[in-house]
């Protein structure tokens, strides 16, 4: 088959890598090239070398050249990821003999002007033949419920990642490890979580707790500003962008997660795959992942100080964290792994050739 995928950007984001991972699989058998809208191109250095790569940029010419791409490379499948691709790839495919997808990362749409003629774009270019792939069960609830996508036309895939062993490393100090990676921006709510370290601050001075903030965003500024004015700043450090997370990973006890929404949460997977116990709001999503102090802990989103509590239960009890940390993988091993996502996602490819 010849696939083109289509993203807004390909930096470090959750569906950025997960469209990495699936590309360099389905390049073992395909022919894949991937288009992209914002000078925003980390991951394509980790392609594979047969995948083509374009970066198309955003501008009044972009759909006439999406038309002209199709119509040349003539592909079997196109398959979109996030909204600008979403929007523009569909919208230039129609006419196209290939079999168009959407991969539905999220579910968030707020209540202004623009969102709203968002909302009623994607209503009319996911009901024209689209086949829609939702992350999670709450991602297709809202696919099927409110953007009306006929259930025909919907798949539930969830996300995955490809396994790989991370071994801990040998702890230099006494200290609990707590990590945080994703954008600072609104949606992940890393304020949260700085208010919780707060309160765990003024019970122990942060002698027992090291924080490690992985990734940038708007929100990183407001952040650091406020960790100082919370006299937390010996305790919790921002480290920026990493192109490879996996030595956070191997350092960290706990994870966090303290999002308002979320679509899936597929840093809940890499925690899980590094048996980190992780922490997570109780939002649709993550809470599809997590089962209660089985795998995880779930707190109230935006409750810093339930949130504290659950980190501070995780420090004390040693054992609890330990055996979250362990059903985690399992949940990762038996569910999550890229090999299974990547068959059944060519399989919804071919049976609809």
């Amino acid at each position: 088959m010849k696939i083109v995928h289509l993203i807004t950007a390909f930096g470090f984001g959750g569906a950025e890598k997960l469209l990495l991972n699936v590309i360099n699989a389905q390049v073992q058998v395909h022919q894949v090239s991937l288009i992209y809208f914002k000078p925003i191109d980390d991951l394509t250095v980790d392609l594979n070398i047969n995948v083509e790569a374009r970066y198309i940029p955003l501008n009044i010419f972009t759909m006439q050249k999406l038309k002209k791409y199709f119509a040349e490379y003539k592909p079997d499948i196109i398959h979109t990821h996030l909204g600008h691709a979403d929007i523009l790839g569909q919208l230039s495919s129609k006419g196209s003999s290939a079999k168009r997808f959407c991969t539905m990362h999220n579910i968030y749409f707020s209540k202004n002007f623009l969102d709203n003629v968002i909302f009623k774009i994607y209503k009319y270019i996911l009901n024209d033949g689209t086949r829609v792939i939702s992350i999670s069960q709450s991602v297709e609830d809202h696919v099927i419920n409110t953007l009306r996508v006929a259930k025909e036309k919907s798949y539930l895939l969830p996300n995955a990642i490809p396994g790989k062993a991370i071994i801990k490393l040998k702890k230099a100090n006494d200290k609990t490890r707590i990590l945080f990676v994703g954008r600072l921006v609104k949606q992940k709510n890393v304020e949260t979580l700085i208010k919780a370290l707060s309160i765990l601050n003024e019970k122990d001075p942060g002698k027992l707790i090291e924080v490690d903030i992985v990734g940038d965003g708007p929100l990183k500024k407001q952040l650091i500003s406020l960790t100082k004015r919370l006299n937390l700043s010996h305790m919790i450090g921002f480290q920026g962008n990493k192109k490879n997370v996996d030595t956070y990973y191997q350092k960290a006890d706990i994870f966090v997660l303290p999002s308002i929404w979320e679509g899936f949460g597929i840093v809940i997977l890499e925690a899980f795959q590094a048996k980190v116990a992780v922490i997570s709001s109780n939002i649709e999503g993550p809470s599809e992942l997590i089962n209660h102090g089985f795998n995880g802990l779930l707190f109230e989103s935006g409750n810093y100080i339930e949130l504290s509590k659950s980190i501070e239960e995780l420090i004390k009890n040693v054992k609890k964290r330990e055996a979250l940390a362990e059903n985690g993988y399992n949940t990762f091993k038996e569910e999550y792994h890229l090999d299974v996502y990547v068959k059944k996602l060519n399989a919804l490819y071919e049976s609809s050739i």
